[in-house]
């Protein structure tokens, strides 16, 4: 009988411990977008009024971002500066290509970021900021459609898991 019942705590907690995982990746998704977001428009400041050599500027963004995205601008920074002859729409490409695994954006969210490669460093500064904030409004609308997914999502994956795991564990004693 004490087998059972440590059996079914165990199948009840797993499911819920499943659940929470799922809904907490809808947070993590909304915050990651938010993180890129401010990101970008202090990367357009940078840019417009700072004047900033591009791999300063990105390096500067990525110390007030935290990880994954973070990782995006320091990365990009980085490989701009290797010694690579990688020119700054590649590195950022790069950089952005080998964080995505590690984040819980979705791949249309890597488009928008995806899209400001070809003009990070080759067009004039008027330019680069017109196309950093179309990305900023790109991304201030999947953040907000995220928010909405993360409202509705998220309590439902942790109800799903805990009813879940009880059902499992009523249908296994």
């Amino acid at each position: 009988m004490l087998a059972k019942a440590v059996g079914f705590l165990v199948v009840v907690v797993s499911a819920s411990l499943a659940g929470m995982t799922v809904g907490h990746s809808y947070r993590a998704r909304a915050r990651q977008l938010t993180d890129l977001r401010v990101g970008l428009h202090l990367l357009e400041t940078e840019v417009t009024f700072a004047a900033s050599a591009l791999p300063g500027a990105l390096d500067r963004v990525a110390r007030g971002l935290a990880a994954p995205v973070g990782d995006i601008f320091r990365g990009a920074a980085g490989l701009m500066r290797s010694g690579e002859g990688l020119a700054a729409g590649e590195a950022w490409e790069t950089a952005a290509r080998a964080v995505f695994p590690r984040t819980a954006l979705e791949a249309g969210d890597l488009d928008v970021v995806l899209a400001l490669a070809g003009y990070l460093g080759v067009t004039d500064r008027e330019d680069q900021r017109r196309h950093i904030a179309l990305a900023v409004e790109r991304l201030r609308a999947r953040e907000e459609a995220a928010l909405a997914e993360q409202r509705t999502s998220e309590r439902m994956w942790r109800y799903l898991g805990v009813l879940g795991g009880l059902a499992l564990g009523v249908a296994l004693l």
